[in-house]
């Protein structure tokens, strides 16, 4: 929002023309945006912007549109909704040209910039589908599908209408892979089978996606491997029953997880997994049970591991102001910090839980987590040189501690393994 504020008050200086903010933040938080912007745009504004533009063109007001809200004689005025739209077909592709493309940096505006330069070189990203199945308490999408109750909130495009857009963006910009940003991709398995032949005929690129754990993941898998799929997120968040189902209010099936986990790896599809944590409602027995999960995964993935971010609007943000839980409580911060280096630990090698389990005999690294490094550790995962070698690497972090000269580099600190500090999207 300081952005959005910044380039509004600067635009206002210069030209005498209404400022319509669109997005999350306006939607949730309309009444306070108004005392920002001229207008805001309450859920989805794909028709309600053009036909602000129809209105202006013809010189005529729009403070009827639906959709909009603003500001008479000091209340607020909600316009009524329009229903969403079912046929997303009907909206045009991204448009990935430069024309009358702005980007502002560093208080400088760089003129007729492509959307495209902001991704890694040869890569695109677009979705299939707008809408989550799923309603987690941390994310916007549950709020926003609140909004539209009773509709079609989860919306696919058509595989004929989706690959057409590849095609062309493959053409155009001499790409190399893509990913699809959807919620979960390829949970609609009837979809998914028209899409991957085509897909592979048409495009033929490595594309990574988000997946979620469900009753046909193996089929799903199985299609998106012969489609293309080189790389994926398999978010587990917690591993806890507790944290899931009372605090994130989010469908999970440990068995099916780790299901999920054992067919990636068996087709050879290589994945990561995001974990939220420094959460103010986990317990340490919350958190001792996502490493039994991350555990039970046996290595050979990568980790994720993102700072509890609460959206203001959300459930979640609902909830924590009525229980007068805050987030930012570092005094458990170096419980989290600990938990946190015994993630990522899991993710190195199958053999994790058994260095794992050496070190939680070890109560300094508990106490003070800033010592336990997970990269050393790491590099201490070889079969041919075994715990033998941790405890020797103990012994002088002990040493350390006590003041003694260690002939070992100094652990990493803290704010060189620090968490994303992001919000969570993936289910």
């Amino acid at each position: 929002r300081v952005q959005n504020i910044k380039v509004t008050r600067s635009i206002k200086e210069h030209f005498d023309v209404p400022v319509v903010w669109g997005g999350y933040d306006p939607t949730v938080n309309a009444a306070h945006c108004l005392s920002l912007c001229d207008y805001a745009c309450v859920g989805e504004g794909d028709q309600t912007i053009l036909e602000i533009a129809e209105r202006i063109d013809l010189g005529r007001g729009f403070d009827d549109v639906c959709n909009l809200a603003y500001l008479r004689d000091g209340r607020t005025v909600f316009n009524p909704k329009s229903p969403v739209e079912e046929d997303i077909d009907k909206y045009p592709w991204r448009d990935n040209t430069p024309d009358r493309k702005y980007f502002i940096e560093d208080n400088q505006v760089v003129e007729n910039y492509p959307v495209i330069n902001d991704r890694e070189p040869g890569s695109y990203q677009t979705m299939s589908a707008r809408g989550c199945p799923y309603k987690c308490t941390y994310c916007c999408e549950a709020l926003l599908k609140d909004i539209y109750t009773g509709e079609k909130f989860l919306r696919r495009r058509s595989p004929a209408d989706f690959v057409a857009e590849l095609v062309q963006a493959k053409q155009q910009f001499n790409l190399t892979r893509i990913r699809f940003e959807d919620e979960i991709f390829g949970m609609n398995l009837k979809w998914l089978d028209e899409f991957a032949p085509l897909y592979k005929e048409q495009v033929g690129l490595p594309f990574d996606a988000y997946i979620y754990p469900s009753r046909n993941i193996e089929s799903i898998l199985k299609t998106l491997k012969f489609a293309g799929l080189f790389y994926c997120c398999l978010a587990l968040e917690s591993g806890s029953e507790h944290i899931n189902k009372k605090v994130f209010d989010r469908v999970y099936d440990r068995d099916l997880y780790l299901k999920t986990v054992r067919v990636c790896k068996e087709l050879e599809i290589p994945f990561y997994s995001d974990v939220i944590t420094y959460n103010p409602y986990e317990r340490e027995e919350d958190l001792r049970q996502t490493l039994d999960v991350l555990l039970e995964m046996r290595g050979g993935f990568w980790m994720c591991i993102n700072k509890l971010f609460v959206l203001p609007g959300t459930k979640l943000a609902e909830q924590m102001e009525k229980d007068g839980v805050v987030v930012g409580d570092t005094s458990r911060d170096a419980m989290f910090n600990y938990y946190a280096r015994l993630f990522w630990i899991s993710s190195y090698s199958s053999n994790a839980r058994r260095y794992v389990r050496a070190i939680e005999k070890i109560p300094l690294f508990k106490k003070r987590p800033s010592l336990l490094n997970p990269l050393a550790v790491k590099a201490l995962m070889n079969p041919r040189w075994g715990c033998s070698v941790l405890k020797f690497h103990a012994s002088q972090i002990l040493k350390r501690a006590k003041g003694a000269p260690s002939v070992n580099a100094s652990p990493v600190p803290d704010t060189a393994l620090a968490p994303v500090e992001s919000p969570a999207c993936s289910p």
